[in-house]
């Protein structure tokens, strides 16, 4: 790496501090230590910006799309996220084993399971690609919403900053295993996930899972975490 993880969080954070007004009292609930796997809806590139600067010291890691390792910024960035690069619409054995690992290892992992930035903070369908890691690990799931700076970029040209929140939801395990896990049920586990998130966001942006009288939670298992 060209630069030190320190300096490259040290740089995000400053940018941070200049764009946005940070509502992250409820972070403080994540406890130092995991495995967990953080399952979180996707606005924009501020997700993963505030979440990994924030939330340090805890060691926490994801996904990150092939591409951005040929990006010169981008890569400097997942480098210091100790970000797991994955293919893009196949199937990527090597870095499912490299997630479960560094979950083995006691690291969070995060996950936006809708697979792409929405921009309007308004909910998309998820994708069950959480589902393996999570039946897998045995790894609880903490749904974590972000919400407010759908006009980020807008307000970053108006030198004006913007309001970030975060919400974080009781912890789940998913009670299922690989057997159960067709097509149809994939789907539907996925969406029990992804209530989760929605049920902690403001109406206006549960989009997709707007209806939350068809939340269901029959594949998962409540828990809480430790007390410190």
């Amino acid at each position: 790496m060209i630069f030190s993880r320190e300096f490259v969080f040290s740089v995000i954070r400053k940018y941070c501090e200049l764009t946005i007004r940070p509502h992250l009292e409820q972070l403080d609930r994540v406890p130092m230590k995991g495995p967990y796997i953080i399952a979180g809806n996707h606005v924009n590139t501020m997700d993963g910006l505030v979440m990994f600067t924030y939330i340090q010291p805890r060691p926490l890691t994801t996904l990150s799309k092939e591409e951005n390792f040929t990006n010169p910024l981008k890569r400097i960035v997942s480098e210091a996220w100790g970000a797991i690069p994955i293919k893009r619409g196949a199937v990527d054995n090597t870095a499912m084993n490299l997630a479960l690992e560094a979950l083995k290892e006691g690291k969070m992992l995060a996950i936006m399971p809708e697979g792409t930035r929405s921009h309007d903070g308004i909910m998309q369908q998820g994708k069950p690609g959480i589902l393996p890691l999570a039946v897998k690990s045995g790894v609880p799931i903490v749904p974590v919403a972000f919400h407010g700076h759908e006009n980020f970029w807008k307000n970053v040209l108006s030198f004006q900053k913007t309001d970030f929140f975060l919400e974080i939801g009781q912890p789940f395990v998913i009670k299922a295993t690989m057997r159960d896990l067709d097509r149809e049920k994939r789907q539907i586990i996925t969406d029990e996930v992804m209530y989760r998130i929605a049920v902690l966001l403001p109406e206006k942006y549960r989009g997709y899972y707007s209806d939350l009288s068809k939340a269901s939670t029959n594949y998962l298992e409540f828990t809480t975490f430790p007390e410190s």
